[in-house]
């Protein structure tokens, strides 16, 4: 949960909001993914997402905060 926090917290810190369309933003970093990946994960575990839901959940949820981070959004989560 620390690492949830942590997260949240540097996001918040981070995060902005743009008026420039999806692809002029720069790709974020693959580690960057990842991290959002495992703290969306989480979230979704806590939320008891169903498994039938769970990869569009993880995906909105990814790309949601790519998006206040002013990255460009991705089309699937590995």
């Amino acid at each position: 949960m620390n690492k949830l926090s942590a997260v949240f917290t540097l996001l918040s810190l981070v995060s902005f909001t743009t008026l420039a369309d999806d692809s002029s933003l720069p790709p974020a970093p693959a580690a960057d993914i990842a991290q959002l990946k495992e703290v969306c994960q989480q979230m979704a575990s806590e939320d008891q997402v169903e498994n039938a839901e769970l990869k569009q959940y993880v995906l909105d949820c990814v790309n949601d905060q790519l998006t206040e981070m002013g990255y460009k959004s991705v089309t699937e989560v590995n």
